[in-house]
C-alpha cells in the first residue's frame, strides 16, 4: 500500500516498571478479555499517542508509570517509528533509525511540519488537504485529529445514534462533512474561494451606508450654498437656455468690437503721427545742444586769439635786450641758442586773420541756431496739435467702448458666470441622485445565495460506491433481513432496508457502526485513496453482550461471519477489534490472527498492565 502505516506496539513505561506492552501486526488484531483489564486503556493509550489532547483515565494498574511509547510502521517504504510522549502531557519525541530525534507538536498547527498531526498526516497521503470551516467556504489545514473519529472508534461511540461522520456539534459539522467526502472523493476543499463572513458583511454593510448617508448630506449642503435650485431636468434645460443667450451675447459683443474698428484705426494713425513729430523733435533738439556746444567753442576760440594778437603788438613795441642765457647783443649772440621765431607783429597779423575766419564761422552758426529754433518751434506746436487730436480720439473710442463693447462683454461674463453655477448644480444633483441610487441599494437586505452547510454534506451519489461497501459487509456477516444500503444526506448515515441506522438499539448500532468504518477502511485499501489505513473498534459485538428489547431475536451466527469475514477481508490493512472475551468465536475462526487474550486472573495473562510481583 502507498499510504497509511500500521501499529507494531503499544508500551507504557516507567521507572522501575515493568513495561506493559502489547504488539499488533497487520490483519485483524483482536484484544479481547473480561472487564477492568485494560482493554479499553489501551484504546486510550494509542489515541493519545497520536495527538489527542485527553490522556488515558486514570486507572490504579497504571499508577508509577510515566509514558506511553507506540511503534508504528509506514505502509509506504516499511520504516520503523517510535512515538514517545508523557502521561503528564506535553509533546511527542518521534525516534526512527538513521534519522536524529524530532520533537513534534501534540497540537496541529496550519502550516508547521513539526507537529505529530502533520507527521501522520504525511504518512497517510493527506499532508496538503484542506477542509471548509463554515458555509462562507472558509478552508483551513486538515488536522489528523479531523480522521481519528473514523479510525478509533471507542466503547462509548461504538453505540452513539449520532452520524459516524458527524460529532454532534453544529459548529463542527461542514468539518465534519467535508473529511468524510475527501476520503470518499480525494477532492478536498482546496479549490472553494471563501465568501465573506456575514458579521464582516453586515460591518461593511453598515459602514458603507454610514458614508453614503454621509457624502449625501455634504453633497446636500454645497447645493444649498448654490441658492435655490430646480430638479435636475430643470437645470438641465436652464443650461441650454443660458448657452444659447451666450453665443447671442458673443455675437453681440463682436458686432460692438467691429463698430470701434475704424476709429481704433484713426487713434492708431493720430498716435503715429505724434510720435512721428516727437521723433523729430528729439533729433532737432539733439541738433540744438550741439550747436550750442559749437558757438561756445568758437567764442571760446576768438577770445584767444585777440588776446594773442594784441599779445604780439605789445611785444614788438619793446627795444632788444641782452640774451638772458649768456648776456651776449643779439648780433653777437651764440648760435646754439638762437632759434628761429616769427616777429611779433607777424604773430598779431596771423591771429588778427584766423579771427576774422572764426568770426565768420560763429556768424554762420549763429545763423543755424536761429533757423533750428524756429523749427523746434514749429514741431513743438504741431505736437501739441497732434497730443490734442489723440487726446480727442481716445476719449471718443473709450465713451464708444463704455456704451457698447464693454455693456456686451460684461453681459457675456454674467451669462459664462451663470453657466458654471448651473453646471455645478447638475453635477452635485447628478451626484445626490448617484447618492441615493447607492444608498437604497446597500439598504437592501442581502439575498442569501443558497450556500450553506448543506452544501458541504456528502450527497447519497457521493457515497453509492461507499454504501455498497457497507453493504456488501453486511452481507457477508449474514445480518437479517437486509434489503439495501443507501447513504441519508440529512443524517450523513447509512440507512439499511429503509431504515436509519440511528433508529436501532444500541447493539445494532454497534455492529453497524462497525461496518461503516471498515467499509470506509476497505473502500480506501482497494481504491488506493490516502488514509491511514488501520481501524481500531472498541465492543462492535454488544449486541450480544446487553441486548436492547428489539434485539433479542439477533441471530447468533453473525458473530462467527463477522469474525471470519474481517480475518479475511483486511489481511493488507490492519483492524484492531477490542471485544469481550465471550464474544470469541469457540471454533479455529481466528486462530491465525494476532489474539492477545487477558484473562482478569492468575490463569494466563491477567490484563493490559502487569501486576507487581506477589500481588493476589
Amino acid at each position: 500500500m502507498r499510504f497509511g502505516f500500521a501499529l507494531r506496539r503499544l508500551a507504557l513505561t516507567g521507572p522501575g516498571k515493568e513495561p506493559a506492552e502489547v504488539t499488533f501486526r497487520r490483519g485483524l488484531n483482536v484484544i479481547a478479555g473480561p472487564s477492568d483489564t485494560g482493554k479499553s486503556f489501551i484504546a486510550q493509550c494509542v489515541d493519545y499517542a497520536l495527538g489527542s489532547g485527553d490522556p488515558p483515565k486514570e486507572i490504579p494498574e497504571a499508577e508509577g508509570y510515566s509514558s506511553v511509547v507506540l511503534q508504528i510502521e509506514a505502509n509506504s517504504d516499511q520504516r520503523v517509528y517510535t512515538l514517545e510522549r508523557s502521561l503528564r502531557g506535553g509533546e511527542v519525541l518521534c525516534k526512527t533509525d538513521g534519522q536524529p530525534d524530532r520533537v513534534l507538536a501534540a497540537k496541529h498547527q496550519g502550516g508547521k511540519e513539526d507537529t505529530v498531526s502533520q507527521f501522520l498526516l504525511e504518512l497517510s497521503g493527506l499532508g496538503t488537504k484542506k477542509v471548509r470551516t463554515n458555509e462562507q467556504g472558509k478552508t483551513r489545514p486538515l488536522s489528523f485529529r479531523d480522521i481519528v473519529r473514523l479510525v478509533i472508534i471507542d466503547e462509548e461511540t461504538v453505540i452513539k445514534e449520532t452520524s459516524p461522520v458527524l460529532s454532534g456539534q453544529f459548529t463542527s459539522k461542514t468539518v465534519e462533512s467535508g473529511v468524510f467526502r475527501l476520503l470518499l472523493t480525494g477532492t478536498d476543499d482546496s479549490s472553494i474561494i471563501a465568501k465573506e463572513d456575514p458579521k464582516v458583511s453586515k460591518g461593511r454593510q453598515a459602514g458603507k451606508v454610514e458614508l453614503l448617508e454621509r457624502l449625501l448630506t455634504n453633497t446636500r449642503e454645497r447645493l444649498a450654498d448654490l441658492g435655490e435650485m430646480g430638479t435636475l431636468t430643470d437645470e438641465r434645460e436652464r443650461l441650454v437656455r443660458i448657452e444659447a443667450s451666450i453665443q447671442t451675447a458673443l455675437a453681440e459683443r463682436s458686432a460692438a468690437e467691429a463698430s470701434v474698428v475704424p476709429l481704433q484705426a484713426k487713434r492708431g494713425a493720430a498716435w503715429s503721427a505724434l510720435r512721428a513729430v516727437e521723433s523729430k523733435l528729439a533729433v532737432v533738439s539733439e541738433l540744438r545742444t550741439r550747436f550750442d556746444l559749437l558757438h561756445e567753442q568758437y567764442s571760446s576760440d576768438l577770445r584767444r586769439l585777440e588776446t594773442i594778437a594784441e599779445a604780439g603788438v605789445r611785444l614788438d613795441q619793446l627795444k632788444e635786450e641782452r640774451c638772458p642765457m649768456c648776456g651776449a647783443l643779439a648780433e653777437h649772440h651764440d648760435h646754439a641758442h638762437s632759434e628761429v621765431q616769427p616777429a611779433p607783429a607777424d604773430v598779431s597779423r596771423a591771429c588778427q586773420a584766423e579771427a576774422a575766419k572764426t568770426a565768420k564761422l560763429l556768424q554762420d552758426l549763429q545763423d543755424t541756431r536761429t533757423s533750428t529754433a524756429t523749427e523746434i518751434e514749429q514741431l513743438q506746436g504741431t505736437r501739441d496739435t497732434r497730443e490734442g487730436e489723440l487726446t480727442a480720439i481716445t476719449a471718443d473710442l473709450k465713451t464708444l467702448m463704455q456704451r457698447h463693447v464693454d455693456v456686451a462683454a460684461r453681459k457675456v461674463d454674467d451669462l459664462r458666470a451663470s453657466a458654471e453655477t448651473c453646471r455645478k448644480a447638475i453635477e452635485l444633483l447628478e451626484r445626490v441622485q448617484e447618492l441615493e441610487e447607492l444608498l437604497e441599494e446597500a439598504n437592501k437586505p442581502k439575498r442569501k445565495d443558497g450556500t450553506d452547510v448543506a452544501g458541504a454534506a456528502v450527497s447519497t451519489a457521493q457515497a453509492d460506491p461507499f454504501s455498497k461497501e457497507v453493504e456488501a459487509l453486511l452481507k457477508a456477516w449474514h445480518f437479517p433481513d437486509l434489503d439495501r444500503v443507501s447513504f441519508s444526506e440529512n443524517d450523513q448515515d447509512v440507512v439499511i432496508s429503509g431504515r436509519a441506522r440511528k433508529s436501532h438499539g444500541k447493539g445494532v448500532r454497534a455492529i453497524t457502526r462497525a461496518a461503516f468504518n471498515l467499509a470506509l477502511l476497505r473502500l480506501c485499501v482497494e481504491d488506493e485513496r490516502p488514509f491511514p489505513n488501520f481501524v481500531l473498534i472498541d465492543s462492535p459485538l454488544l449486541v450480544y453482550e446487553a441486548p436492547d428489547a428489539d434485539e433479542s431475536s439477533f441471530p447468533q451466527d453473525i458473530k462467527q461471519h463477522f469474525w471470519s469475514d474481517v480475518k479475511t477481508s483486511f489481511a493488507e490493512a490492519q483492524v484492531i477489534i477490542v471485544e469481550n472475551s465471550k464474544q470469541l468465536p469457540a471454533d479455529d475462526t481466528i486462530d491465525d490472527a494476532n489474539v492477545v487474550l487477558f484473562t482478569g486472573n492468575d490463569q494466563g495473562r491477567r490484563g493490559f498492565i502487569p501486576q507487581p510481583t506477589g500481588t493476589a
